[in-house]
């Protein structure tokens, strides 16, 4: 039973998905999509993880404002499970300005036998109004 404890958390934590306060979440095949119910300008962002089963994963990920704004910007964060912790891996930031929409994405290379999400930041600028929100992709596991 002590054994079975750690494990059950570890499976929940895996599964959980988390979306910044202020927003609601829709599930899109494999990605939570951020879509704030208080802000001005961000419409919508969103983040996935594609594992390739090569050793290769794809990350990608958008944000969306209702019109267009001075900036717009994406930052696609990819961590690794390690000791039950979320660890920082690798970052790749987009930005786009007076426009509605930026989106990117990146095939990287990964270790084995480890778990794998990204975390996207989705931020907007368009005077003095800065608003920015946050999505979590599900976790997969590379062999």
């Amino acid at each position: 039973m002590k054994k079975l404890i750690p494990f059950l958390l570890a499976i929940f934590m895996l599964l959980g998905t988390h979306v910044s306060l202020g927003a609601t979440s829709t599930e899109l095949s494999s990605a939570v999509v951020v879509k704030p119910d208080s802000y001005q300008t961000i419409s919508g962002g969103q983040c996935k993880i594609v594992n390739n089963g090569d050793g290769t994963i794809n990350i990608s990920g958008s944000t969306s404002a209702y019109y267009a704004v001075e900036k717009i910007g994406l930052k696609l964060s990819l961590q690794y499970l390690s000791g039950g912790k979320w660890c920082a891996s690798k970052s790749y930031s987009y930005a786009k300005y007076n426009a509605s929409s930026v989106s990117g994405g990146q095939l990287l290379s990964v270790s084995g036998g480890y778990y794998y999400r990204v975390v996207g930041q989705h931020s907007s600028l368009n005077g003095s109004v800065s608003e920015s929100g946050q999505s979590y992709s599900e976790s997969i596991y590379i062999q």
